[in-house]
């Protein structure tokens, strides 16, 4: 089965600030609903390990997502009262812009 996947990178320069992030997305991950019921099938967040090589562009923390279809993931994006909330954390805390790609595939991942 195909799945939307969607990985977001912040800059979130401050350690506390960054710990205010993953507690952020724990609420999210209670909080998120679409038509009375849970709707995002996985999400993970870590701080980057890397944050001092160039290699991370200054990003501090990334999220993981996973959707079932396109329209959840729409929803989530556009419409979701949980993701709104979290923006406004990431908003006060973050500098520079984010980055968001999305992709399909599947979902756990294929095993080598």
């Amino acid at each position: 089965m195909t799945f939307m996947k969607r990985i977001t990178l912040f800059k979130v320069p401050k350690q506390t600030d960054i710990e205010l992030v993953l507690k952020a997305y724990e609420t999210l991950r209670s909080t998120a609903v679409k038509d009375g019921r849970p709707y995002v099938v996985s999400n993970v967040v870590r701080p980057v390990l890397n944050t001092r090589s160039p290699l991370s562009h200054g990003f501090t923390v990334m999220s993981q997502s996973i959707f079932e279809n396109h329209a959840d993931h729409d929803f989530y994006d556009k419409d979701c009262p949980a993701h709104k909330k979290l923006k406004e954390t990431t908003g006060k805390v973050r500098v520079g812009d984010v980055m968001t790609i999305v992709t399909e595939g599947e979902w756990p991942e294929a095993k080598l």
